[in-house]
């Protein structure tokens, strides 16, 4: 059986059996209503997969207002861009942006698995060309013009991509506290994991590395005292661990960790050098809450420990002092000694 909606602007051929469907949606139904004062909104998410159904089509003659974001997590799809048919596989994403038509086609013996997205928003635009997809925006004669791309590309199969759309048809459904914000973050972590993907570490920009490493300099001097970890920095600024490491490493010659440690360290000396602290007031102040730990760590790094590195800084200073002195007073003596005066 096969049903069909009607609007003023669309025409969706839908099947009421032989798929296997679910969606959430953030209003009651599907309205198809772009925001254009708020800075993203994810309106509906949803999973379809052929069955026994021989097809399923969507024709949007004059496309949404919104946009639209489909995943092919299994089997085949065709979608239609300008008027041309493109067979994806497997591991593509396809965007529609505003007012642009919209067709595609699912088969039975394709074996299709499509997520989809709609979404709309000040930054979505931002966002999609920042993951890749290009930019759209209207030409002279009023139609939809893209660039500098056709929204179609191919993400690979993470596993993520799943989990990210499932999660969000799931918290459109149930709307619980804070779902909206939920599902604005999963489409912002699905963009960025696309453009990672799209990137590559090989193929990111000098510039760009060279920011993202300098940036994390800079928080190391900063923060260094308190419980900074390399990972969890690394992920929270986009960057796969290992990505993160081998790219700091190149950069600076030390690993982020040694980098850090490097810091402490430093900063204790000149601690034990000019102030009469204890070890474990130091060890507090560099980062480490174990002075026994921080002293091993130390003696790793110095070649003694901190008290022994106090005694031999105190020892040099006194000599320096003293020779300083003798010095002085000999100088001294033989410019205006008084002998001088009677010669």
């Amino acid at each position: 059986m096969t049903s069909s909606r009607y609007t003023d602007r669309n025409v969706v051929n839908i099947s009421s059996s032989g798929m296997d469907m679910y969606a959430g949606y953030l209003y009651a139904m599907d309205n198809d209503v772009a925001s254009t004062t708020l800075p993203l909104v994810v309106s509906a998410c949803g999973h379809y997969r052929m069955v026994t159904r021989n097809e399923f089509s969507t024709l949007r003659p004059y496309g949404r207002k919104d946009f639209q974001l489909l995943y092919v997590h299994g089997g085949e799809a065709v979608f239609y861009k300008r008027g041309e048919p493109h067979r994806l596989s497997a591991g593509s994403m396809v965007v529609f942006f505003p007012d642009e038509p919209q067709r595609y086609e699912y088969g039975a013996e394709d074996r299709t698995d499509v997520y989809w997205i709609h979404f709309s928003g000040t930054q979505a635009s931002r966002l999609l060309e920042a993951a890749g997809f290009g930019t759209a925006g209207r030409g002279a004669s009023g139609g939809v013009r893209e660039l500098p791309c056709s929204g179609i590309m191919q993400v690979g199969q993470l596993p993520e991509y799943a989990q990210l759309f499932s999660q969000t048809i799931n918290e459109l459904q149930l709307q619980g506290f804070g779902f909206e914000s939920i599902v604005q973050m999963n489409l912002r972590r699905l963009l960025l994991l696309i453009r990672r993907q799209r990137l590559g570490p090989g193929e990111e920009s000098g510039r760009e590395r060279s920011g993202k490493i300098q940036s994390a300099i800079t928080y190391f001097h900063r923060y260094y005292p308190s419980d900074v970890n390399i990972d969890a920095y690394a992920h929270d600024h986009g960057m796969s661990v290992s990505w993160f490491i081998r790219s700091f490493r190149e950069a600076s010659g030390k690993s982020p960790l040694r980098y850090l440690i490097d810091i402490r360290i430093r900063e204790a000396k000149l601690l034990l050098e000019t102030t009469s602290y204890s070890i474990g007031e130091i060890a507090d102040m560099v980062g480490y809450a174990n002075p026994l730990y921080f002293s091993r760590l130390f003696r790793s790094h110095v070649g003694m420990s901190p008290s022994q590195y106090r005694n031999s800084m105190n020892r040099a200073m006194s000599g320096s002092a003293h020779v300083r002195d003798i010095a002085g007073r000999s100088s001294w003596g033989h410019r205006i000694g008084p002998d001088a005066s009677v010669r």
